[in-house]
């Protein structure tokens, strides 16, 4: 198997392409795989035609090359609403089966959000009010999304599949603001499928990627490769053209089994930035 296993992203090229071609794309430049993240203006779980999903298993078959599968951030495992948790129940399912057909390993998702901070900021100014403590209701939060991510894991185990939890700690209102609160979920949940997505330009931006790589090395399942400038900003850069130092990861990425996905954002020239980012990553490999 070669190493660094790098990975393509259907998120990346969209303006460009559908998943089809991004598959051929991927295998005509020789990437180990491609990610297929799940976009209404793409491949949905609940809406993908036969077709499409036969056609990209024919050229993971023919070209051998693999698919991770990312559902969505729409997925809140924090959510106290009875009507979404039944919608995630259903979504989540659809993802499985998905997920199967196309033989990923993986279901990555988000650890979610505190719905009921965000009604506190509904006007745009914080209502403070001795009536809410604000630490108790993301606490609740975070002991919601661990409950039901255990869950959702319990049925992907059925599928084989792992989940990878993303650190979001930029994300307004997550459950998970630091690497060690992550590490913390995902090890609560008690389920030995539930792992973590380590997203290099989001760990840059929030405590630093070389600090919150170490905190999370020994649970990393999947990696989403991108690069940043600005503390606090997800930018998705193309790699090399921000600030964050990729060598800590180079050994690492060398030995590592899952996928590192090149989910990087320029619309203007996706097929350019991904095949530089490729060169810049097994250049820090030393490949």
């Amino acid at each position: 198997m070669t190493k660094p296993r790098v990975f393509t992203c259907t998120w990346t090229v969209l303006s460009v392409m559908d998943e089809i071609e991004a598959a051929r794309f991927t295998a005509r430049e020789g990437f180990a795989g491609m990610e297929i993240q799940c976009n209404p203006l793409g491949l949905w779980p609940t809406t993908a035609s036969r077709s499409t999903i036969d056609e990209l298993i024919a050229i993971g078959d023919g070209e051998g090359i693999e698919y991770t599968f990312y559902p969505s951030g729409l997925l809140n495992p924090a959510t106290e609403l009875p009507e979404e948790r039944a919608r995630n129940r259903e979504f989540l399912k659809r993802s499985v089966d998905l997920a199967q057909r196309l033989d990923s390993p993986m279901l990555c998702i988000h650890p979610g959000v505190a719905e009921e901070l965000f009604s506190l900021e509904r006007k745009g100014v914080p209502f403070e009010s001795d009536r809410f403590d604000r630490r108790r209701l993301l606490a609740d939060a975070r002991r919601r999304a661990v409950e039901a991510i255990a869950e959702w894991a319990e049925a992907a185990a059925q599928a084989d599949l792992i989940i990878p939890v993303e650190n979001e700690g930029h994300v307004h209102h997550t459950v998970a603001p630091t690497a060690a609160l992550v590490r913390q979920m995902v090890e609560a949940t008690g389920r030995d499928n539930v792992k973590v997505n380590l997203d290099t330009g989001h760990s840059f931006i929030n405590q630093g990627l070389e600090e919150e790589f170490t905190v999370l090395r020994d649970h990393i399942v999947h990696v989403h490769l991108n690069d940043g400038r600005k503390m606090g900003v997800s930018e998705h850069l193309s790699l090399g053209t921000g600030l964050a130092d990729f060598s800590p990861m180079a050994e690492f990425m060398n030995t590592f089994g899952g996928a590192l996905v090149l989910e990087i954002y320029a619309p203007d020239r996706p097929i350019e930035a991904t095949l530089e980012s490729r060169d810049f990553i097994l250049g820090v490999a030393g490949k």
